[in-house]
């Protein structure tokens, strides 16, 4: 048998081996419990909240996490179980605050690649999560950016983009600006409007918008401010 003849038929079974491998893979729900899918990982938080997450995907120290467990003194008081990956890197999150009696907040951080990261906010009261929101991920830990002694996360919710002749045009982008109070996080309508006026010359409101184009100039003003947070 010639070299090339029999190139052709490893080839041949290695495609017919990954074929069946598929198929096996999509019939077969046994084959897909990996043994990942028995091994938890758990995370310890203030106010006796505990985390238990599985299915853990990731390369080298990247990491994110599905099926999330989160539970208080013992007791299972949220799941989920969509397909949402959790992270667990970042030193600046989770967040646990508590807001009044038996309440808090926890801010966890949504794998959300190739878009930027978000931040899922649960509430719980009395040991019920009573509702969820989204954050954009903050740049940095919190800081009293403008010397009122209420210190604040900042954060945006997606990556800019240039476009037009010469990439002249972006979008906007405006940066949100949340104060720590006894009663969680709050957004600071008046110091988001000071800061984004400083960076974009106008407020257009609270949310991106690519219908609302503003001169990539305004970039040099945007990354001033992200790295006078990161700085304070």
């Amino acid at each position: 048998m010639s070299n090339s003849l029999e190139n052709n038929l490893n080839k041949i079974m290695q495609i017919l081996l990954f074929i069946l491998l598929v198929l096996l893979t999509n019939s077969n729900p046994a084959y897909c419990q990996t043994d990942t899918s028995d091994k938890k990982t758990s995370f310890n938080f203030d106010y006796g909240f505990k985390v238990t997450v599985g299915d853990e995907e990731g390369f080298g120290a990247f990491k994110t996490f599905i099926s999330f467990e989160l539970s208080r003194n013992g007791k299972l008081i949220f799941t989920d179980k969509s397909n949402i990956e959790y992270e667990f890197g970042n030193k600046l999150y989770p967040i646990v605050m508590q807001t009044g009696k038996d309440s808090y907040e926890l801010l966890f951080e949504i794998n959300d690649r190739p878009s930027k990261n978000y931040l899922k906010r649960l509430f719980v009261k009395e040991d019920r999560v009573i509702r969820t929101d989204k954050l954009p991920t903050f740049v940095s830990k919190p800081v009293d950016i403008n010397g009122d002694g209420v210190m604040e996360y900042a954060g945006f919710r997606y990556y800019g983009q240039m476009w037009g002749e010469n990439n002249s045009l972006t979008a906007y982008n405006p940066i949100l600006y949340y104060s720590v109070t006894k009663n969680g996080l709050k957004l600071d309508s008046l110091l988001t409007k000071e800061r984004n006026v400083f960076i974009y010359g106008k407020f257009h409101g609270y949310d991106f918008s690519e219908k609302i184009e503003v001169p990539a100039s305004v970039s040099k003003a945007f990354d001033a401010e992200i790295k006078l947070l990161t700085k304070i």
